[in-house]
């Protein structure tokens, strides 16, 4: 019986073709490593985990990368202000790469304990600037990014489709709040492909062609998945939030150097919610998302 995915990119339901028969490259998003792991990374990871398992169940070569996120995720998700690792890094008094190091420690013994299969590959972000630097370089050869003030955005209004993901438009998440009007970018959709970290007191910090700075969060998942499952592979697997922001942005970088998305299926899972009869003294029950349908 052929297996069928829920497609997020497609909206629909479509019988799974590996890009080589008989082998799956899947690349998932991993945690931010800044605190413990919680109750909503074991739904979401166990989930994944699920995955992993049916698809070499049903005898398919896979090969599974999950990137461990230590540098560029601001908080809230934003292109400006402050570094999840770096501010809980100020708040410990602990150097950033320390902080780094017990969480990422910590991450993996909780999947440990749930049982969860380790990846293949766990690439970690700062482990890849030059590729990173590489890929920002070849968006801004090819007319989809910019400089400014030490800063590289990518250029929406360069890519006809952006958005194509969450099919929502432009002026659609501009009014929802989910893009910021920035000094120096052109349009407020327009997102960080590179930070300046010159004057900022940014700890972690890389030299590169517009100066010193730091990668944005978006372009490292682009430059890992790329680096280890090529331009072109099977599924690639987040939580449902990163369908408006952080995969949409994906596709659009990934797809104004290679003329495609990174992978042919998009999987989401959803939020763990409680009732709200916690609230009030009840029992809670979990709404899960169905990934495999």
């Amino acid at each position: 019986m052929a297996l069928r995915i829920y497609n997020t990119l497609t909206r629909e339901k479509e019988t799974f073709e590996p890009v080589q028969p008989g082998r799956v490259n899947m690349y998932v998003c991993g945690p931010t490593v800044y605190d413990y792991p919680h109750i909503g990374h074991a739904k979401t990871y166990v989930s994944f985990d699920i995955v992993v398992r049916y698809l070499r169940y049903r005898g398919y070569d896979v090969m599974y990368v999950q990137n461990i996120t230590d540098v560029g995720h601001l908080v809230g998700d934003a292109d400006s202000g402050e570094s999840k690792i770096e501010k809980r890094a100020r708040e410990r008094q602990v150097e950033p790469m320390a902080l780094v190091e017990t969480y990422t420690r910590e991450f993996f013994k909780g999947m440990d304990a749930l049982n969860c299969l380790r990846p293949d590959i766990s690439p970690r972000a700062t482990g890849h600037i030059p590729e990173m630097i590489e890929l920002v370089q070849r968006l801004i050869d090819r007319g989809h990014a910019y400089v400014s003030e030490g800063n590289v955005y990518f250029d929406v209004e360069s890519f006809r489709e952006y958005g194509k993901l969450s099919r929502r438009r432009l002026d659609e998440q501009e009014s929802s709040g989910r893009v910021e009007p920035g000094a120096g970018k052109r349009n407020a959709a327009d997102f960080a492909l590179w930070k300046t970290a010159e004057g900022t007191g940014h700890l972690m910090r890389w030299n590169s062609p517009w100066g010193i700075g730091f990668p944005g969060w978006h372009i490292e998942c682009s430059a890992m998945s790329t680096r280890y499952l090529g331009a072109l592979f099977d599924i690639h697997i987040g939580g449902e939030d990163h369908v408006p922001v952080h995969h949409s942005n994906e596709i659009a970088q990934h797809e104004a150097c290679h003329g495609h998305p990174p992978a042919r299926y998009w999987l989401h899972g959803a939020f763990l919610r409680l009732d709200s009869d916690v609230s009030r003294g009840g029992r809670p029950s979990c709404v899960a998302g169905k990934l495999l349908r």
